[in-house]
């Protein structure tokens, strides 16, 4: 599920309007429109906003709804190339991953795509601290 449509699920079953969520979040209702028709990725900033304006924690919009699409656990996301990204990151020294697929279920799914997003949106400082944090968690767990 994306982000907009995470926001339009989250803002209908308050039974709010896109203008409501608007006026909340300081956003003019086209623009809350195009992110829940995913014609735009919201940045960081918009992101904490709408969360507010939803009465949420800006987590719960990358949560993954209880649909039957995503009922079942997920295939690995895969990069442009058509590489698992899990495998890529579990691969020595960037060898071709094996052919087994890798399946996340929902929690995984959702931490997977809040670290992309941070990595794609975040700023240099956000990138920063989420390197520290996992770098951290990896000696912790011993698998640096």
């Amino acid at each position: 599920m994306s982000i907009g449509k995470a926001v339009l699920r989250i803002r209908q079953k308050q039974g709010l309007t896109q203008k409501e969520v608007g006026a909340r979040a300081g956003l003019a209702t086209s623009y809350v429109s195009r992110i829940e028709n995913g014609h735009i990725q919201p940045t960081m900033r918009t992101l904490a906003r709408l969360a507010k304006a939803l009465g949420v924690p800006t987590s719960e919009l990358f949560l993954v709804s209880a649909d039957k699409a995503t009922s079942r656990q997920h295939v690995c996301p895969v990069t442009a190339s058509g590489d698992c990204i899990g495998e890529l990151i579990r691969s020595e020294h960037g060898r071709s991953p094996g052919s087994s697929r890798v399946r996340y279920g929902k929690e995984e799914l959702r931490l997977l795509r809040m670290a992309n997003y941070l990595v794609l949106h975040g700023s240099r400082d956000v990138r920063r601290a989420l390197a520290v944090l996992l770098e951290s968690l990896m000696t912790q767990t011993g698998r640096e």
